[in-house]
């Protein structure tokens, strides 16, 4: 992605509305259980890996608690992890969605028309 692609998406990040959010949860529902066991671990890793420090907060208590009890692979997990994703590093968040199973494909083209 291009420079000028990421800041935008950044930009609509920052504006995701709680109607969006809602959507991009329904989209997720649509993810196999064994894409989620794909994707989830790679999107904590890029949480966890994160450099901005932004998921210090309530977000990030919820997305520990899930891993600690080991049910971060779950849509709940999943759709908490696309939250944190947004926030840190959504360029990346696309390209783990776009390297993986044709749903994982889909839901990162419905998370792009919904931002």
């Amino acid at each position: 992605m291009k420079m000028e692609q990421i800041s935008k998406i950044e930009e609509k990040v920052e504006k995701l509305t709680d109607i969006k959010r809602t959507q991009i949860y329904e989209y997720a529902r649509k993810v196999s259980h064994e894409t989620l066991e794909e994707i989830c671990p790679a999107l904590l890793r890029l949480a966890l890996n994160s450099e901005k420090g932004k998921l210090k907060n309530q977000l990030g208590m919820v997305i520990f608690h899930l891993q600690k009890n080991e049910r971060i692979n779950t849509l709940i997990g999943l759709q908490k992890l696309i939250d944190a994703a947004l926030i840190v590093a959504p360029e990346e968040m696309f390209k783990i969605f776009e390297s993986s199973e044709a749903d994982a494909q889909e839901l990162a083209r419905n998370i792009k028309k919904i931002l």
